[in-house]
């Protein structure tokens, strides 16, 4: 699902740049602190993301997708500074990746699959897309940070947009991780419910 006003604002601000920093950073500890080949990033929305992945993970070339095509052009216009690292970008859907299989070492996604109605099919095609022994690199928000969060939760509730009825409790997404082949290795829940931070492994 494309966002809102409000969730467009809630994404592409200064506070959202820095939580994503912090978790970027204990991901790429968690994984063992070591540099990844090819990446991609699920859900790229205005670039922020792609270039902490070249920050930390340090990949010698990026591509990303988004759903929404003014987010993509906002990451192209972010990212263009980015140094000595080819970045691909196009609009896209987490359901049907424009990918080979086996095409990335390391796939990255920050809060998006809970916006994706077949979220499931999402894991899936992430999982296919990654080469045996490639990592997923999550940060991820369930049903319980929209619930479970005081002040927060009906503030979300009442001015974002969500797949509501098809939306994962953490167990279930963490059931779903397994089933379609990816071992989570590492896992933090940082600050509040249903929020989490994690790396799984391509079997």
């Amino acid at each position: 699902m494309k966002l809102n006003v409000v969730e467009t604002l809630l994404v592409n601000n200064p506070v959202r740049d820095l939580l994503m920093r912090r978790s970027v950073a204990w991901l790429h500890a968690a994984a063992g602190g070591a540099t990844v080949g090819r990446a991609l990033e699920v859900g790229c929305g205005q670039g922020s993301g792609i270039r902490e992945i070249a920050r930390r993970l340090r990949p010698p070339a990026i591509d990303g997708f988004d759903l929404d095509e003014r987010q993509v052009a906002r990451a192209r216009a972010h990212v263009a500074a980015l140094d000595g690292v080819p970045v691909r970008l196009w609009v896209g859907d987490a359901e049907r990746i424009a990918a080979p299989a086996a095409a990335y070492d390391a796939v990255c996604e920050f809060a998006i699959l809970h916006h994706v109605p077949g979220w499931r099919r999402a894991l899936a095609e992430i999982r296919r897309v990654l080469r045996p022994g490639g990592r997923f690199f999550f940060e991820e928000l369930s049903i319980e940070f929209f619930r479970d969060v005081p002040l927060v939760s009906p503030f979300l509730r009442r001015f974002t947009v969500h797949p509501w009825d098809t939306m994962f409790d953490f167990p279930t997404f963490r059931r779903a991780l397994d089933d379609v082949g990816l071992r989570v290795t590492a896992l933090r829940a940082p600050f509040v419910p249903g929020w989490h931070w994690g790396v799984a492994v391509r079997a």
